[in-house]
């Protein structure tokens, strides 16, 4: 089980309201937990939690259909560099100006890629690759080492332009990432920063007047 963690939050108070609100919460981190399902405990003999990154995560994604099952990667928003934080102290929050590549199994694996400084993306979505069918007109069974054959979906959010671009990464392969968007949109309108991100399969939108 992974997920983005902290070890305190705010007095019972919604985190927008504050005046200051990443004085209010410690960094985040993004964690593994192994569970003994059968136990119904954490399992022993492992790393519990493991740290899978320190680079502020937030809104961890993964296909839809690795949901609630065994997975390589994981897709958060992060920190535009790596940064040295106190994880118990409050105040060393901040807004993501990244996302990444995480590699649950082999976290020195993990990649990234950094928007400018006046961008922040929202959370990502991943999208898979529409794949052939085979000779029997079937169509070709995910392949476990292909895990990663998705299309990377991303707002960012221009806060010196105020516009909202639509950013598009080929994730599959190592250094995919890295290697930044295959299609950087701009959108008509101005969206504002969003939290989370959505994808319904086969719905498109027709955006000519």
């Amino acid at each position: 089980m992974d997920l983005a963690s902290t070890t305190s939050h705010n007095s019972g108070r919604p985190f927008w309201k504050n005046d200051h609100p990443f004085q209010t919460v410690t960094p985040s981190r993004l964690v593994r937990y192994v569970l003994d399902v059968p136990n119904r405990s954490l399992a022993v003999g492992t790393p519990n939690p493991k740290v899978l990154s320190t680079r502020l995560p937030e809104f961890p994604s993964l296909p839809r259909k690795r949901s609630t099952r065994r997975h390589r990667y994981v897709y958060p928003a992060v920190a535009r560099r790596k940064v040295t934080v106190d994880y118990e102290k409050k105040g060393h929050a901040g807004p993501v100006g990244g996302i990444a590549k995480i590699d649950v199994e082999f976290p020195e694996n993990n990649e990234y890629y950094s928007f400018e400084t006046y961008e922040f993306p929202g959370e990502c979505v991943l999208c898979p690759k529409v794949r052939g069918e085979n000779g029997n007109g079937e169509e070709e069974e995910e392949e476990e080492e292909k895990e990663d054959a998705c299309y990377l979906l991303v707002n960012v959010v221009n806060g010196r332009d105020m516009t909202t671009d639509m950013l598009i990464f080929d994730v599959e392969g190592k250094g995919a990432l890295e290697k930044g968007p295959v299609v950087r949109w701009t959108l008509p309108v101005f969206v504002p920063h969003l939290l989370h991100g959505s994808f319904a399969e086969g719905v498109t939108f027709d955006f000519e007047p």
